[in-house]
C-alpha cells in the first residue's frame, strides 16, 4: 500500500525517491514496533477510570485496585520491551543534546490547552484518566505514596514513551508509505502520514485533542529533522517527566 514516497535520510524532504527500498529496521519490526503497545493497550483494559466505567465497572474493580492493576501493566511491558530491546538498540541511534529540552518545554501548551479544552468543553471535559491522586488514597508521606510515585514515573517517563513512539512513528507513520514499514525510512513525511499523526493525536487524547495535535506536530518535526528514534522518546519522556513534576505540585491529577 503506497499514499507517498519514502524519503533518504539525505534527501530533502519534499523530494520522493526511485531509488530500491533499503532495510531501514528495526530487526523483527513487527514485534518491536507493534507487540509493546498491544500488550500495554490491553493490560490497561482492566484499569479502572474516573468515571468507573468500561471492563473494569463490570467486573467490579475499583479505583482502589489501580495502582495494583497498573503495576501489572507496567511489569507485563517492560517484559516485552525486554524481549524486543536485542532488535531495538542497534536501531535507536544516538541522542541529539536539544530534542529533550524541547520536550520538557511543550508541558506548558500541553497544560494550558488542556485546560482551555476541559474548561469549554471541546469535545469531552473528561480526560478518561483515572486521575488517582495516591496522597488522599494513602496520605501524603507514606511509604505507599512514595512506592506509587515511583511506579507511576516509570510508566509515564519510560515505558509510555517507548511504547508509543514505537508504534506512532516506528510502525504507523511508516506503514501509511507501504506495508513494508521497515523500508521506509524513520522521519518519513507525506499528507498521508501528517494526517494519520493528527487522527491519532485526537483519537487517543479526544478531551486534550487541541493539546495532543499541537504536541505530535512538534514531536514529528523533531523526527522529521534528527531522523533517530531515540531523540523521539527522549522528547517525549522529557515532557512526561515536565507534566509528572507540574501535577505532582499542582495536585491537578486529572491530568495523568
Amino acid at each position: 500500500m503506497t499514499n507517498g514516497s519514502p524519503l533518504s535520510p539525505s534527501q530533502p524532504l519534499h523530494q520522493p525517491t526511485d531509488e530500491p527500498a533499503i532495510d531501514y529496521g528495526p530487526h523483527n519490526p513487527w514485534g518491536t514496533c507493534l507487540v509493546p503497545m498491544m500488550v500495554f493497550l490491553a493490560a490497561g483494559l482492566l484499569e479502572p477510570t474516573k468515571a468507573e466505567g468500561g471492563v473494569a465497572a463490570a467486573v467490579g474493580i475499583t479505583q482502589s485496585l489501580y495502582p495494583v492493576l497498573y503495576a501489572v501493566r507496567i511489569a507485563l511491558t517492560l517484559g516485552v520491551l525486554a524481549w524486543v530491546w536485542p532488535s531495538l538498540r542497534g536501531w535507536l541511534g544516538s541522542p541529539t543534546w536539544w530534542p529533550p529540552l524541547v520536550g520538557f518545554l511543550l508541558v506548558v501548551p500541553w497544560v494550558w490547552l488542556s485546560c482551555v479544552q476541559r474548561d469549554g468543553q471541546w469535545l469531552s471535559g473528561d480526560t478518561g484518566r483515572v486521575g488517582f491522586d495516591p496522597f488522599a488514597h494513602y496520605g501524603a508521606g507514606s511509604t505507599a505514596s512514595g512506592a506509587y510515585l515511583a511506579l507511576r514515573g516509570l510508566g509515564l517517563v519510560i515505558v509510555v514513551p517507548i511504547v508509543e513512539e514505537l508504534f506512532l512513528r516506528g510502525f504507523l507513520m511508516r506503514f501509511v508509505f507501504r506495508e513494508q514499514f521497515w523500508k521506509v525510512p524513520f522521519g518519513a513525511i507525506s499528507g498521508a502520514a501528517l494526517a494519520t499523526c493528527g487522527l491519532y493525536a485526537v483519537g487517543s487524547h479526544p478531551a486534550e485533542a487541541a493539546a495532543a495535535v499541537v504536541w505530535f506536530a512538534v514531536m514529528t518535526w523533531i523526527a522529521c529533522a534528527t531522523r533517530k528514534p531515540i531523540d523521539c522518546i527522549l522528547a517525549h519522556a522529557a515532557t512526561n517527566l515536565a507534566l509528572g513534576i507540574f501535577v505532582l505540585f499542582s495536585g491537578d491529577w486529572w491530568l495523568l
